[in-house]
């Protein structure tokens, strides 16, 4: 009987454990490249990489941004789930792991490229035009030897900055798709296009030459031609240096 008893109160004991490693689940693990650091909502925000890039996307709340580096390979370990919450600072959902376990960056897989381009082209557009409100939105990347993942990422750097999900077609594309009309230049009446574009035949193995641009008709574009990053020994791209405006 007291056998019985003790094996009844060790089972009361040990439920309330058993039913949080049930409710928890197994350790999930995110790999992902850091795209962008905001400090003052505490978030960053991720390209999935490797075995993560069926996962769209996000931004991660994330108080120790110090720690990481934009063009970082973060392998987030966490358990439960994400949970989307709403940031004062951020145009879109803000996602925390419900318990994190480890956290860690492989400096084998460092690559800040991405970061750069998306840098020069916010620097540009703010400061020749700016974003505005845009009803339709493109941004072409088809010209950059950025990975898929990374130039979603990378518009969706651009949709929180303008509250528009970009199309990701080229002047070119979006006037065969009917987007563009021609009265008498060609011209875009909704939205404008943003595009990067790397300039292959000056850039060299560890220096970029690229453009940035912001496109509505041939009546009004800017850009900026003949940027520079150049890459050090380690592998890290340097902050772009500013080329040549071009406007029409």
């Amino acid at each position: 009987m007291k056998r019985l008893l003790l094996f009844t109160l060790t089972a009361l004991l040990l439920l309330p454990l058993f039913c949080s490693c049930v409710m928890t689940g197994e350790d999930e693990t995110l790999t992902a490249r850091i795209i962008r650091i905001y400090p003052d909502a505490d978030a960053i925000l991720l390209a999935p990489m490797g075995m993560s890039e069926g996962q769209p996307p996000l931004f991660l709340h994330w108080e120790w941004h110090e720690e990481l580096t934009e063009g970082d390979c973060m392998v987030l370990t966490y358990r439960g789930g994400l949970i989307e919450e709403k940031s004062a600072f951020l145009n879109a959902p803000l996602y925390r792991p419900k318990k994190t376990v480890s956290v860690t960056t492989d400096v084998k897989r460092f690559d800040n490229l991405a970061s750069v381009y998306l840098q020069t082209l916010i620097d540009h557009v703010i400061e020749n035009a700016g974003f505005g409100n845009p009803s339709m939105l493109s941004v072409d990347l088809s010209k950059t030897s950025l990975p898929e993942n990374e130039r979603t990422a990378f518009r969706l750097a651009i949709e929180e900055i303008t509250g528009t999900v970009p199309l990701s077609l080229s002047v070119t594309e979006l006037e065969e798709a009917g987007y563009l009309v021609k009265d008498p230049i060609l011209e875009w009446e909704e939205g404008y296009v943003l595009s990067v574009i790397e300039a292959e035949e000056k850039s060299s193995g560890t220096k970029k030459f690229f453009r940035v641009g912001r496109w509505r008709s041939g009546r009004y574009s800017t850009s900026w031609i003949d940027n520079i990053t150049e890459c050090d020994e380690n592998g890290v791209w340097s902050p772009y240096v500013k080329g040549r405006l071009r406007q029409t």
